[in-house]
């Protein structure tokens, strides 16, 4: 017996009160399509024992604007960034939802396609199958975290997580560009589990959280969908805290990474084969970790899903082409779109540049790549850089590219 549930809603009902199985714990997730200058907030409710919460925001989201969550709480429960929790050991039994869309510009308007609740119990065991009934591999490609922007590289495991599932998909993304397109400015960091899959969502799939089975994992991977997986887990078998993982490259209390499949050893032994950003290299990220490890890491039993795209249009985060002009400071460029001057912002999470150094794989962010750094002047200053494909990264849903086809 699960001690989780989801539910798909396809349009938001005012005052419609849904049903569903007693939990204690709520994480929401939504695909919108927000064009810049339009953005979302969606809020619910909860119902315990007849008697209904506060609403709670689930923060403001667009690529294109000052994205952040809004903790809060009342008597009832408290909402943490992304997940809403019930106090004193009580369970709620309905939820309500409303959206505010907004827009400050003509002839645009954001579109909410659906919201995702996944609900759990967390006072109630969870009975569910410890093995995969069968082997199963969706091909996804290898990006590591460890490689990228070395300002933000170590803390964008849910960002390079989101890369990864839409490469699978087809799509050419760096993991810079969504840790930069969904980073939460009150959470001051990339992991907002519900703006992740938005950003996912934002280049038109149908992107979600949810909590899953063993049996759910494997029902995406045989339809050819790798999953996210929340996961802690320690390399060291004497951890006092967290489950040790045979073979993997840290130790982490809080984790995203690829399920891309399961497999059987000839002695009977069943792994879980992820793509695990913490990897030192792109190289190193395709991992097998023993399943009942896995397990055991795995605890809060949390994916990310992104499955086929919508119609157009999407409200993509854009690459937009433009030049760099010498400065007679060493290695010191200015950014120009369209002749015009560029200004980037130099904070730790709102921008990121860097350049292609020898090409690897199909992908961009297959690729070696060497970075540079924006000035407090909104310069580049980039050592050794000498005309290769370059990417200018910021946090407002725009990338800048020179000499990229």
């Amino acid at each position: 017996m699960k001690n989780f549930g989801y539910i798909r809603v396809d349009r938001i009902e005012e005052g419609r009160l849904i049903s569903v199985m007693p939990f204690d714990t709520l994480v929401l997730s939504f695909c919108a399509d927000t064009p810049k200058g339009t953005w979302i907030e969606l809020q619910a409710r909860v119902r315990i024992a007849e008697e209904m919460t506060n609403w709670f925001s689930w923060g403001l989201w667009s690529p294109f604007i000052d994205r952040h969550s809004i903790n809060a709480a009342d008597d009832h429960a408290a909402l943490d960034t992304d997940t809403l929790k019930i106090n004193n050991g009580k369970l709620a039994d309905g939820i309500q939802l409303r959206a505010n869309l907004h827009t400050n510009e003509a002839g645009q308007k954001p579109v909410l396609r659906s919201v995702h609740l996944a609900v759990k119990n967390t006072q109630a065991a969870c009975e569910e199958p410890l093995h995969a009934r069968c082997d199963a591999f969706a091909p996804t490609p290898c990006y590591s975290q460890m490689v990228r922007a070395p300002r933000i590289g170590g803390v964008i495991c849910s960002a390079t997580t989101i890369a990864m599932l839409l490469a699978q998909k087809g799509e050419c993304v760096l993991p810079e560009e969504i840790a930069l397109h969904n980073f939460d400015s009150a959470y001051e960091g990339c992991g907002n589990w519900c703006f992740s899959t938005a950003c996912a969502a934002s280049y038109g799939y149908e992107a979600y959280v949810r909590y899953a089975s063993l049996d759910d994992v494997l029902a995406e991977l045989t339809a050819g969908n790798a999953v996210g997986a929340s996961v802690s887990y320690s390399n060291d078998p004497n951890h006092e805290r967290l489950p040790y993982v045979e073979n993997a490259p840290c130790s982490t209390p809080g984790h995203l990474l690829v399920v891309c499949g399961f497999e059987t050893s000839k002695e009977g032994q069943q792994f879980a084969i992820v793509h695990d950003p913490a990897a030192k290299s792109n190289d190193e990220v395709e991992r097998r970790y023993p399943l009942e490890q896995f397990l055991r890491a795995w605890s809060n039993r949390l994916i990310y899903v992104v499955h086929a795209p919508h119609s157009e249009p999407r409200s993509i985060p854009v690459r937009v082409p433009a030049g760099l002009e010498p400065l007679k400071e060493r290695d010191t460029y200015r950014l120009l779109h369209y002749g015009q001057p560029v200004r980037l912002p130099n904070g730790r999470f709102e921008a990121a540049v860097g350049w292609i150094l020898s090409r690897k794989g199909a992908s961009d962010a297959e690729c070696d790549f060497a970075y540079g750094e924006v000035t407090p002047e909104g310069l580049l200053h980039l050592p050794g850089y000498c005309g290769q494909p370059l990417f200018a990264m910021g946090n407002r849903g725009v990338t800048y590219t020179v000499n990229v086809q």
